[in-house]
């Protein structure tokens, strides 16, 4: 279950921050390339094993605040299967927020989380439906359009035989 890679919480942000938040405070910086390089599957044996190891930590705790968003999509009834551009979006959004931490959190990064989270409640309650459109949904006959809408809020009031 992975709805955001690596790559895609890159592009939410930069490699040189992603660095300073996810390498532990403890441990020496790697050069800032040294990430991207990484995340590319690029290959490291240029780096010393100091830089390499603390880039081995910073993949491991980018895979970690990863599976912590994605299981947070699922508790708002995201499938697990589901994948699109938004969702990754959502949770590359929320991995961020969980990596910045408290004690670096900005405002930009908390505002854009309770924005993705706002979002994900509206998906919950079925105001927003952020599920990608299947195929089977998308081919209909050329020259026909597909309405739909929450039976909850435009309900029939007119029965389909007096049209």
């Amino acid at each position: 279950m992975a709805f955001a890679t690596r790559s895609d919480l890159l592009a939410r942000s930069n490699a040189r921050r992603l660095m300073q938040l996810a390498v532990p405070a403890d441990v020496q910086m790697p050069p800032d390339e040294a990430l991207r390089v990484a995340i590319s599957s690029g290959d490291l044996s240029a780096l010393s094993n100091q830089d390499q190891a603390s880039v081995t930590l910073a993949l491991s705790a980018i895979d970690g605040v990863l599976a912590d968003a994605a299981e947070l999509l699922v508790s708002y009834r995201i499938p697990a299967t589901a994948s699109s551009p938004l969702i990754a979006r959502l949770c590359s959004t929320i991995a961020l927020y969980y990596l910045q931490g408290a004690e670096r959190m900005t405002d930009e990064v908390k505002v854009a989380y309770e924005g993705a989270i706002a979002t994900l409640k509206s998906h919950a309650r079925g105001d927003l439906n952020l599920l990608p459109v299947t195929v089977a949904e998308a081919a209909l006959p050329e020259g026909q359009v597909l309405f739909s809408s929450s039976p909850r809020r435009y309900g029939p009031t007119v029965a389909a035989g007096d049209w």
